[in-house]
């Protein structure tokens, strides 16, 4: 069994409405150090919603989140991000005019300690911290596979390839935790068996602990350590695949529900 230490990041009894609407109603759950978390439901079950409120974009208006072991007050996404908590989007957000190396030197923005002074001048320090970011984001680039397009502007790539750039980007934050925020939307299957690789690799190379809502069920299974089900903002859920998988509750929400 899992001890407290091992609990990266916890959800208590979390609710949160937009005007009169319920968007979540008392969900609690956590994510372990290293583990690949999914957090599935059908549309409209607050999947999206809850992915906001970890890293700051929501309040809720009851319950707390705890991120290594401290409970977090009102925070913006930039604090959540600086804090170690990264994020992809259902719709790319890449700046499309830039290259593929610039996009992801981009992410890695919130790494530079240097003073502006210095990075307006390219030198001193922030030559020598540039170099080493460069390095790192090159890196990246190597290991997902996107030598190919490092110069190409974004907005010219296929999509499968501007969402690896996107996980790139976040990665170029060394996040504790990486959020993804349905990796494998619009993707053939091909692009979805390459994506599914890359998060696995992230997770065991970079021992990032990353939590994903998908729709794709059959990606969940294969990929997710454990998995949180939730239906119009209720938990209905929480366990293992296998035990997800066989869950009555879950089977009716959503595995029956035909796409």
């Amino acid at each position: 069994m899992s001890g407290a230490d091992d609990i990266l990041l916890k959800v208590d009894n979390v609710s949160l409405s937009f005007g009169g609407v319920r968007a979540i109603t008392d969900v609690s759950f956590d994510i372990r150090k290293g583990e690949i978390r999914a957090i599935i439901g059908p549309n409209g079950a607050g999947k999206t919603s809850m992915l906001n409120v970890i890293n700051g974009f929501y309040h809720p208006q009851q319950g707390s989140i705890s991120f290594h072991g401290r409970t977090r007050a009102r925070m913006k996404p930039y604090e959540a991000a600086s804090q170690g908590i990264a994020r992809t989007f259902q719709n790319v957000a890449l700046f499309k005019g830039m290259s593929t190396l610039d996009n992801i030197l981009a992410g890695r923005a919130l790494k530079m300690k240097s003073s502006f002074f210095w990075q307006m001048f390219r030198h001193g320090p922030a030559l020598n911290e540039e170099i080493e970011h460069r390095k790192f984001c090159e890196e990246i680039i190597d290991f997902l596979e996107i030598e190919h397009i490092r110069k190409a502007p974004v907005g010219t790539l296929p999509y499968g390839l501007q969402k690896r750039v996107e996980l790139g980007r976040a990665l170029a934050m060394e996040p504790t935790l990486l959020l993804l925020d349905e990796p494998m939307a619009g993707m053939n299957l091909e692009e979805k068996q390459d994506m599914s690789r890359f998060i696995i690799d992230v997770n065991q190379h970079f021992g990032t602990t990353i939590a994903l809502i998908e729709h794709d069920m059959g990606v969940v299974m294969d990929l997710s350590d454990r998995i949180v089900v939730l239906e119009y903002g209720h938990k209905i859920a929480d366990g293992n695949p296998d035990e997800v998988k066989s869950d009555q509750k879950v089977i009716d929400a959503y595995l029956g529900v035909s796409h």
